[in-house]
């Protein structure tokens, strides 16, 4: 035997060992449901408050082609919440083991920005082909009709003319 520690000495340990892999475990639990953007605030379908309940210029467009696209969008909050789970790790285990270095490589694992699934859609609208790039999964489109709503004479919020089998 290499060394040998007083039975009390390795139940403080121990416990100690418990304690912090139970809450490294259960903050990383909580944590990974904030960790990266899912993007669905992008959505075409998504809306802010102050853009319920107002008059938006709807057009009938045809959409000719669908086509898979990564979309990059802002990772900020997720950043965010992942200094704050680093900060508690990095607490928890500078308390356990003397070093608050755990909490740094948490917290610099979220990038400010993320991919998220996306489609390119080609449509026709008054006789002219657009292409338009958007958060949403290819499965929610098909050829032919759809409703395109704009805000903004350059926005364009091709909502989905299909359903996805899930």
């Amino acid at each position: 035997m290499l060394f040998s520690i007083s039975q009390s000495t390795y139940k403080k340990i121990n416990s100690s060992g418990v304690v912090l892999s139970i809450l490294s475990l259960s903050l990383l639990m909580i944590g990974g449901c904030v960790m990266t953007t899912t993007g669905d605030k992008y959505r075409a379908t998504s809306y802010r408050a102050a853009q319920v309940n107002q008059k938006q210029a709807a057009d009938v467009i045809e959409i000719i082609a669908i086509l898979p696209a990564q979309v990059e969008v802002d990772n900020s909050e997720a950043q965010k919440n992942r200094q704050i789970l680093g900060a508690l790790l990095g607490a928890a285990g500078g308390a356990a083991i003397g070093n608050g270095a755990a909490g740094a490589v948490v917290a610099s694992t979220t990038e400010n920005t993320v991919l998220v699934e996306g489609v390119t859609i080609t449509f026709v609208q008054d006789a002219k082909t657009y292409s338009s790039s958007q958060v949403g999964r290819t499965c929610e489109f098909k050829p032919g009709r759809a409703i395109m709503i704009s805000m903004r004479a350059d926005e364009t919020r091709i909502q989905p003319n299909n359903s996805c089998a899930e």
